[in-house]
């Protein structure tokens, strides 16, 4: 995504030199014949209001001087559309900048140790802060379909407790909780799951996805 939006940049950036080296060309006439063409322009203008006939030879060095003449004029309306596009060219890299910031954070979030596992690098305490999730709420833990649900609580520090056998036992993560009472590894966003105040529930993997969407934008 960033790639496109770099290539567009470049682009826009080219036309913009573009348009500045229009606009500033210098004239095709040199200082001597810009004067020339003046005396001629002034003299046909002379001849014309006395009444006079313009001699052809004069109105063919007219014609050769003014065609001659490349001279675009600078006006202010197109500095100011210029000026309006370099604007444009700032936002457009700050919003670059942006969306590489975005691209390496989620590039960041690669692989662990070479296997399949992926770190996204978003603890509870960051989902706490952002109000996605209480202390107040309640949680649970089921990794069978068909197996036990035990129940948890987030602490303010962002460690997780679970009720095991009638005891609390507090761990740092939600998948070190799971793999302690499942023994085996799991992943602990993917077991978890909030309890709604309707009864439903949510996945923390979902709230999760929530909380990097919000960043993202």
């Amino acid at each position: 995504m960033t790639d496109d939006i770099n290539d567009h940049f470049k682009a826009l950036n080219q036309w913009l030199e573009q348009q500045n080296h229009i606009y500033q060309k210098p004239s095709g006439l040199s200082a001597e014949e810009r004067k020339q063409l003046q005396a001629v322009n002034k003299a046909v203008e002379q001849l014309r209001h006395s009444g006079v006939p313009v001699p052809e030879d004069l109105r063919s060095l007219k014609l050769k001087l003014s065609a001659q003449d490349t001279a675009h004029p600078d006006s202010g309306e197109n500095h100011t559309r210029l000026g309006k596009v370099e604007r444009l060219i700032e936002e457009l890299g700050k919003t670059l900048k942006t969306a590489r910031i975005i691209r390496d954070k989620l590039k960041s979030a690669g692989q662990v140790g070479g296997g399949s596992k992926k770190y996204y690098g978003i603890a509870l305490l960051d989902l706490l802060q952002a109000g996605l999730l209480s202390v107040d709420d309640r949680y649970e833990l089921q990794w069978l379909k068909e197996g036990p649900v035990l129940e948890g609580r987030i602490q303010s520090d962002g460690t997780i407790v679970v009720k095991v056998s009638g005891k609390w036992q507090s761990f740092a993560s939600l998948s070190t909780a799971a793999k302690s009472v499942a023994g085996r590894p799991l992943n602990g966003w993917k077991h978890w799951r909030r309890v709604n105040n309707d009864g439903t529930s949510t996945p923390l993997e979902e709230i999760r996805a929530m909380y990097m969407n919000e960043e993202a934008d």
